[in-house]
Protein backbone atom coordinates (compact mmCIF):
# COMPACT_ATOMS: atom_id res chain seq x y z
CA UNK A 1 0.00 0.00 0.00
CA UNK A 2 1.57 3.63 -0.75
CA UNK A 3 1.95 6.51 1.48
CA UNK A 4 -1.53 7.97 -0.49
CA UNK A 5 -3.36 5.09 0.11
CA UNK A 6 -2.28 4.82 3.97
CA UNK A 7 -2.90 8.66 4.22
CA UNK A 8 -6.91 8.48 2.38
CA UNK A 9 -7.41 5.18 4.68
CA UNK A 10 -6.84 7.26 8.01
CA UNK A 11 -8.36 10.17 6.79
CA UNK A 12 -11.54 7.87 5.94
CA UNK A 13 -10.93 5.96 9.67
CA UNK A 14 -11.33 9.35 11.04
CA UNK A 15 -14.48 10.65 9.96
CA UNK A 16 -17.82 9.08 10.50
CA UNK A 17 -19.08 10.60 7.22
CA UNK A 18 -19.08 9.64 4.10
CA UNK A 19 -16.22 11.78 1.55
CA UNK A 20 -18.19 13.86 -0.50
CA UNK A 21 -17.88 12.12 -4.03
CA UNK A 22 -19.27 9.17 -2.08
CA UNK A 23 -22.21 10.68 -1.02
CA UNK A 24 -22.66 12.52 -4.75
CA UNK A 25 -22.59 9.18 -6.00
CA UNK A 26 -25.21 7.50 -3.77
CA UNK A 27 -28.08 10.35 -3.73
CA UNK A 28 -27.88 10.57 -7.75
CA UNK A 29 -27.65 6.78 -8.09
CA UNK A 30 -31.12 6.85 -5.36
CA UNK A 31 -32.49 9.58 -8.10
CA UNK A 32 -32.21 7.56 -11.44
CA UNK A 33 -33.18 3.96 -9.83
CA UNK A 34 -35.93 5.68 -8.51
CA UNK A 35 -36.74 7.66 -12.03
CA UNK A 36 -36.15 4.72 -14.05
CA UNK A 37 -38.23 2.69 -12.01
CA UNK A 38 -41.00 5.16 -12.41
CA UNK A 39 -40.37 5.45 -16.02
CA UNK A 40 -40.77 1.41 -16.77
CA UNK A 41 -43.96 1.56 -15.00
CA UNK A 42 -45.28 3.82 -17.09
CA UNK A 43 -44.21 2.93 -20.07
CA UNK A 44 -45.31 -0.76 -19.19
CA UNK A 45 -48.72 -0.91 -21.03
CA UNK A 46 -48.28 2.02 -23.90
CA UNK A 47 -49.31 1.11 -27.41
CA UNK A 48 -45.90 1.34 -29.50
CA UNK A 49 -44.69 4.56 -30.67
CA UNK A 50 -42.89 7.77 -30.72
CA UNK A 51 -43.62 8.19 -27.48
CA UNK A 52 -43.03 4.97 -25.84
CA UNK A 53 -40.05 4.59 -27.37
CA UNK A 54 -38.47 8.25 -25.87
CA UNK A 55 -39.45 6.50 -22.26
CA UNK A 56 -37.66 3.67 -23.29
CA UNK A 57 -34.49 5.49 -24.47
CA UNK A 58 -34.35 7.48 -21.37
CA UNK A 59 -34.96 4.59 -19.20
CA UNK A 60 -32.38 2.70 -20.87
CA UNK A 61 -29.68 6.11 -20.57
CA UNK A 62 -30.67 6.16 -16.76
CA UNK A 63 -29.88 2.02 -16.33
CA UNK A 64 -26.28 3.16 -18.19
CA UNK A 65 -26.04 5.85 -15.93
CA UNK A 66 -26.94 3.62 -12.86
CA UNK A 67 -23.86 1.12 -13.90
CA UNK A 68 -21.82 4.02 -14.37
CA UNK A 69 -21.96 5.23 -10.61
CA UNK A 70 -21.90 2.03 -9.52
CA UNK A 71 -18.77 1.42 -11.31
CA UNK A 72 -16.97 4.54 -10.01
CA UNK A 73 -18.53 4.33 -6.46
CA UNK A 74 -16.91 0.53 -6.44
CA UNK A 75 -13.45 2.10 -7.60
CA UNK A 76 -13.44 4.29 -5.29
CA UNK A 77 -14.26 2.63 -2.56
CA UNK A 78 -11.08 0.45 -3.48
CA UNK A 79 -9.13 4.06 -2.73
CA UNK A 80 -10.86 5.56 -0.29
CA UNK A 81 -12.97 2.78 1.96
CA UNK A 82 -15.69 3.48 4.48
CA UNK A 83 -16.10 5.23 7.45
CA UNK A 84 -16.36 2.57 10.50
CA UNK A 85 -19.67 1.34 10.87
CA UNK A 86 -21.31 2.05 13.92
CA UNK A 87 -23.18 -0.81 15.85
CA UNK A 88 -22.04 -4.04 17.36
CA UNK A 89 -20.29 -6.75 15.15
CA UNK A 90 -23.19 -8.37 14.21
CA UNK A 91 -25.22 -5.07 12.56
CA UNK A 92 -21.75 -4.52 11.23
CA UNK A 93 -21.93 -7.79 9.37
CA UNK A 94 -25.19 -7.58 8.70
CA UNK A 95 -24.86 -4.27 6.86
CA UNK A 96 -21.70 -5.32 4.78
CA UNK A 97 -24.27 -8.36 3.68
CA UNK A 98 -27.19 -6.05 3.07
CA UNK A 99 -24.13 -3.87 0.29
CA UNK A 100 -22.72 -6.75 -1.30
CA UNK A 101 -26.57 -8.07 -2.28
CA UNK A 102 -27.87 -4.56 -3.05
CA UNK A 103 -24.30 -3.62 -4.94
CA UNK A 104 -25.34 -7.02 -7.08
CA UNK A 105 -28.82 -6.27 -7.59
CA UNK A 106 -28.32 -2.49 -9.12
CA UNK A 107 -25.84 -3.93 -10.94
CA UNK A 108 -27.80 -6.94 -12.66
CA UNK A 109 -30.73 -4.58 -13.48
CA UNK A 110 -29.39 -2.37 -15.87
CA UNK A 111 -27.05 -5.27 -16.73
CA UNK A 112 -30.35 -7.62 -17.45
CA UNK A 113 -32.48 -4.46 -19.29
CA UNK A 114 -29.26 -4.04 -21.89
CA UNK A 115 -28.90 -7.13 -22.49
CA UNK A 116 -32.80 -7.52 -23.09
CA UNK A 117 -32.68 -4.98 -25.26
CA UNK A 118 -29.77 -6.48 -27.69
CA UNK A 119 -31.49 -9.73 -27.68
CA UNK A 120 -34.44 -8.15 -29.06
CA UNK A 121 -32.45 -6.85 -31.89
CA UNK A 122 -32.94 -3.07 -30.37
CA UNK A 123 -30.16 0.00 -30.32
CA UNK A 124 -30.89 2.86 -28.19
CA UNK A 125 -29.42 6.38 -27.68
CA UNK A 126 -27.67 7.23 -24.22
CA UNK A 127 -29.24 10.87 -23.66
CA UNK A 128 -28.64 11.52 -26.88
CA UNK A 129 -24.84 11.29 -26.26
CA UNK A 130 -24.08 8.30 -28.16
CA UNK A 131 -26.01 5.21 -29.65
CA UNK A 132 -25.81 1.42 -27.81
CA UNK A 133 -26.00 -1.17 -30.30
CA UNK A 134 -27.29 -4.34 -29.78
CA UNK A 135 -24.49 -6.51 -28.08
CA UNK A 136 -25.38 -10.14 -29.22
CA UNK A 137 -27.36 -11.89 -31.65
CA UNK A 138 -31.12 -11.31 -32.19
CA UNK A 139 -32.64 -14.34 -29.89
CA UNK A 140 -36.48 -13.33 -29.26
CA UNK A 141 -36.73 -15.91 -26.79
CA UNK A 142 -33.67 -15.20 -24.67
CA UNK A 143 -34.71 -11.48 -25.22
CA UNK A 144 -38.01 -12.15 -23.38
CA UNK A 145 -36.69 -14.40 -20.87
CA UNK A 146 -34.33 -11.63 -20.00
CA UNK A 147 -37.46 -9.51 -19.49
CA UNK A 148 -38.82 -11.80 -17.43
CA UNK A 149 -35.66 -11.41 -15.31
CA UNK A 150 -35.15 -7.76 -15.41
CA UNK A 151 -38.63 -7.27 -14.19
CA UNK A 152 -38.37 -9.48 -10.62
CA UNK A 153 -34.57 -7.98 -10.22
CA UNK A 154 -36.48 -4.11 -10.58
CA UNK A 155 -38.94 -5.29 -7.68
CA UNK A 156 -36.20 -6.90 -5.91
CA UNK A 157 -33.96 -3.83 -5.52
CA UNK A 158 -37.19 -1.68 -4.92
CA UNK A 159 -37.71 -3.78 -2.07
CA UNK A 160 -33.86 -3.63 -1.06
CA UNK A 161 -33.82 -0.11 -1.18
CA UNK A 162 -36.44 -0.34 0.90
CA UNK A 163 -34.94 -2.36 3.85
CA UNK A 164 -32.36 -0.24 3.78
CA UNK A 165 -33.75 3.14 3.64
CA UNK A 166 -35.42 1.46 6.71
CA UNK A 167 -32.37 0.31 8.78
CA UNK A 168 -30.97 3.98 7.98
CA UNK A 169 -33.96 5.28 9.48
CA UNK A 170 -34.04 3.04 12.23
CA UNK A 171 -30.22 3.65 13.03
CA UNK A 172 -30.68 7.27 12.99
CA UNK A 173 -34.10 7.93 15.04
CA UNK A 174 -33.91 4.74 17.18
CA UNK A 175 -30.48 3.75 17.90
CA UNK A 176 -28.90 7.55 17.24
CA UNK A 177 -25.80 5.92 15.88
CA UNK A 178 -26.04 8.71 13.34
CA UNK A 179 -26.03 5.73 10.62
CA UNK A 180 -28.17 8.13 8.41
CA UNK A 181 -26.18 11.46 8.57
CA UNK A 182 -23.09 9.73 7.78
CA UNK A 183 -24.43 10.07 4.10
CA UNK A 184 -25.43 13.38 4.50
CA UNK A 185 -23.39 16.90 4.66
CA UNK A 186 -24.88 17.15 7.75
CA UNK A 187 -26.64 16.38 11.04
CA UNK A 188 -25.18 14.81 13.91
CA UNK A 189 -23.33 11.59 13.52
CA UNK A 190 -24.11 9.87 17.04
CA UNK A 191 -21.41 9.30 19.92
CA UNK A 192 -21.43 5.49 18.81
CA UNK A 193 -20.15 6.52 15.41
CA UNK A 194 -17.52 8.58 17.09
CA UNK A 195 -16.29 5.80 19.22
CA UNK A 196 -16.00 3.63 16.57
CA UNK A 197 -13.74 5.63 14.26
CA UNK A 198 -11.09 6.40 17.62
CA UNK A 199 -11.29 2.86 18.12
CA UNK A 200 -10.64 2.17 14.25
CA UNK A 201 -7.58 5.10 14.97
CA UNK A 202 -6.03 3.46 17.92
CA UNK A 203 -2.92 1.77 17.51
CA UNK A 204 -2.64 -1.77 17.37
CA UNK A 205 -2.32 -2.86 21.13
CA UNK A 206 -3.69 0.35 22.48
CA UNK A 207 -6.67 -0.40 25.13
CA UNK A 208 -10.26 0.96 24.86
Amino acid sequence: MTQIDHTLTAVAASNPRYDALTQIIHWLSLIAIATAFVIGLWFEDMPRGPEKAQLVNLHASLGVLVLALTAVRLGWRAVVPAPPSPGSRLMQVAASAMHLVLYAVVLAVPISGVLMMAAKGRSFDVFGLFTVPPLMATDRAFGESLEEAHAVLSYLMLVLVGLHAAAAVFHQAILKDGALARMLPFGSTGKNSQAAASRDLRPTGTPA
